[in-house]
C-alpha cells in the first residue's frame, strides 16, 4: 500500500516500470514502434485524487505524444447485487473495473479511411486487445473475479461485446445488446451511437430507448466463467435477445448526424 508522499501506482501496487515490463511483453510496445513511435514509456499521475492515470507516451517527429490514457479500480460486489439482476452468485463478486480508458495516436487524423465515433479525436492506435490483456494479467495476480467496463456509449458496449470477451452481468440486458445490434446492424456504429444520443431508437411500442448500462465483465475466475455459462445465464439472455425489438426513427437521426458533422467537421490525412 502506498503512503502519503510515495509515488502513484496503480491499483496501490503497480509502477511505471511493472506497466511498460507488461505493456512489453503484451506486444503493446512494439506495435507502437512499428508505428514509427520511439521512447516509449508510462507516466503516472494520482494528481486526481484516488484514481491514478496511467499514461503511455512515446515520440514522433520531435513531439511527445500521449497514446494511451487509464484509470483502473476496484469494485466488490456482494452476492445479492447481481443475483437481482439474475446473475446468480453466492460469494463477493472481485473485479477490477476500468473506469476510464482513452487510445488513440495523435499523429493520425480522420478521413474516408478513420470514420470518427462520438468524442474521438483521433483515430485509435489498436491495442485495446492488448491493453486488455494487461488488466486480465493484472486482476489474475490480484486474485479477483473478472475485469469489467461500464460502457458510456453504444459503440463501446457492442465493440467489448464482438471482442468475444465481455457480456453484462444481467443476463436480460445482454440480450437487449444482442437484439439492438442485431435491430440496428443497418447503422455505422457512429450513427448508432447517435441514435441513442438524439433519442431516435424504439422499442417494440414506440417508446423510447435510452442508454443506460451497467457493468460489462471479462471472466477470469472459474466461478464467473461458470455463471456466465449457466443454463439459468443463457436461458434469460435467449428470452431478452427474442423478445427485444428495437427500430430507429430516421428523420431524428439524420438531424442529429448534421449537427455532429457541423460540431465536428472532418479533416484530412496527415
Amino acid at each position: 500500500m502506498s503512503g502519503a508522499g510515495d509515488p502513484p501506482r496503480v491499483l496501490g501496487r503497480y509502477d511505471e516500470d511493472d506497466l511498460l515490463r507488461m505493456f512489453t511483453e503484451a506486444g503493446a510496445i512494439a506495435a507502437v514502434e512499428r508505428r514509427g513511435f520511439s521512447r516509449v514509456g508510462f507516466e503516472l499521475d494520482g494528481s486526481s485524487g484516488a484514481l491514478v492515470h496511467a499514461r503511455l507516451l512515446a515520440s514522433k517527429h520531435g513531439d511527445r505524444y500521449p497514446l494511451l490514457d487509464a484509470c483502473l479500480t476496484e469494485l466488490s460486489l456482494a452476492p445479492d447485487q447481481p443475483t437481482a439482476r439474475g446473475f446468480a452468485v453466492d460469494a463477493p463478486v472481485e473485479l477490477v473495473v476500468v473506469y476510464w480508458l482513452r487510445e488513440q495516436d495523435p499523429t493520425v487524423e480522420f478521413d474516408a479511411l478513420h470514420s470518427r465515433l462520438p468524442l474521438q479525436e483521433h483515430p485509435g492506435l489498436g491495442l485495446l486487445r492488448r491493453a486488455f490483456r494487461v488488466a486480465v494479467r493484472i486482476g489474475r495476480e490480484m486474485g479477483k473475479d473478472g475485469i469489467a467496463a461500464l460502457p458510456k456509449f453504444f459503440h463501446d458496449a457492442a465493440i467489448f461485446y464482438r471482442s468475444r470477451l465481455f457480456l453484462f452481468l444481467d443476463p436480460r440486458e445482454q440480450g437487449r445488446l444482442e437484439a439492438l445490434i442485431r435491430d440496428l446492424g443497418g447503422l455505422s456504429l457512429a450513427d448508432a451511437t447517435l441514435a441513442f444520443l438524439a433519442d431516435a431508437v424504439r422499442d417494440a411500442d414506440g417508446a423510447v430507448v435510452r442508454w443506460s448500462p451497467t457493468l460489462q465483465v471479462l471472466p477470469i475466475s472459474p466461478t464467473l466463467v461458470d455463471a456466465f455459462h449457466s443454463q439459468a445465464y443463457q436461458a434469460a439472455n435467449a428470452q431478452a435477445f427474442e423478445t427485444a425489438r428495437f427500430t430507429w426513427d430516421a428523420e431524428a437521426l439524420a438531424n442529429a448526424r448534421r449537427v455532429f458533422e457541423v460540431a465536428t467537421p472532418a479533416r484530412s490525412g496527415s
